[in-house]
């Protein structure tokens, strides 16, 4: 091959698979898409993790992540964009406080202007995101990886960003002979979560909360509840009821039926749920609740590979996404990748 040849030969670029097609790691994937081949994975029949929306009849129901807020120029600026794009839209600002009054000196609520999951939606355009696809393990040669599917596909990669939630990361490393060091496993095994049980329902008529239809209550098994007719989604009143970690907790094995009976009671409604409509999820990682005090981390001893998610240096929608940049960041520098 002569000199001309090596000097008009195509640039490789390295390959990244993204684990997660949540906040974080659709917000990895972007940032590393202009120099790297990515690919994101998500066990999900669809994006955005806890960006969740479901569709029961008519109605439109957030029952993951409520809103979004801004601490940060960064996030601020993103969503500033989002809501130029009408991807998202104000909902109200403040805390709601008992009785539902709300403080308005607070930090602004955002919502997705049609769902939650339509945020996530739109952070996935343009990229190669793969759905349905369930990792089983993480195997390295010592130089790069290879990511087993459940179905038995593998794919190479030179670096691997995991924004699953960090006991479904420890398990694809276990499973794939991934030996951590002591300060890298001890760092993971301080992590913890809270998990969080999640009613949805649509109703026969008006839910008797007041605008901007959300409670925030201080006592009692519900940590959230919001109408998402008021919320301005749902063409129908529905409601969404987040129970408390504490409640979550000692409920997660109860029946469907023994978890809605009891919130339902709780949230002491000015309407009726319509028969049939009742959906529980549980979410078992709903929130860190002992976080990581880096926005990512580096595992040493293996090729390239970063665990982001929102365990790490900041819950939340925003926490999430500023984790999966710095996870990136983080990839371009191992890989030599960063301009």
């Amino acid at each position: 091959m002569c000199e001309s040849d090596l000097v008009n030969a195509p640039e490789t670029r390295p390959s990244v698979v993204v684990i997660g097609a949540g906040m974080a790691g659709l917000t990895a994937a972007h940032r590393l898409q202009e120099r790297c081949d990515v690919i994101v994975l998500d066990k999900g029949r669809g994006v955005g993790g806890r960006l969740a929306t479901r569709r029961i009849g008519d109605a439109t129901i957030d029952h993951g992540a409520q809103f979004i807020t801004t601490h940060t120029d960064e996030f601020a600026t993103t969503i500033a964009q989002l809501v130029d794009s009408g991807v998202v839209a104000p909902w109200f600002r403040g805390r709601i406080g008992p009785n539902g009054v709300v403080d308005p000196d607070g930090h602004k609520r955002f919502r997705g202007a049609a769902s939650m999951n339509a945020v996530a939606k739109a952070f996935a355009v343009g990229l190669d995101v793969r759905t349905a696809s369930l990792v089983s393990s993480l195997v390295h040669d010592g130089k790069s990886w290879t990511v087993v599917l459940a179905d038995g596909t593998e794919l190479q990669a030179d670096g691997i960003v995991v924004t699953s939630p960090v006991p479904q990361t420890l398990a694809l490393l276990e499973s794939g002979g991934v030996v951590l060091t002591p300060n890298d496993a001890e760092a993971l095994a301080l992590i913890e979560y809270d998990p969080c049980l999640a009613f949805m329902a649509v109703l026969d008529g008006p839910s008797g909360l007041s605008e901007p239809g959300a409670v925030d209550p201080v006592e009692g098994p519900i940590d959230w509840m919001a109408d998402n007719q008021l919320k301005g989604i749902s063409a129908v009143p529905a409601v969404t009821i987040h129970a408390t970690a504490d409640f979550s907790a000692s409920n997660f094995d109860a029946t469907d039926d023994e978890i809605a009976d009891a919130l339902f009671a709780a949230a002491g409604l000015a309407a009726n749920v319509v028969p049939g409509s009742v959906q529980i999820q549980r979410w078992r990682y709903a929130r860190p609740s002992v976080e990581h005090p880096e926005r990512f981390l580096q595992l040493s001893g293996v090729p390239p590979l970063v665990c982001a998610g929102d365990a790490f240096g900041g819950a939340k929608v925003e926490g999430a996404a500023l984790s999966g940049a710095a996870a990136a960041e983080a990839i371009e520098n191992a890989l030599g990748g960063s301009s």
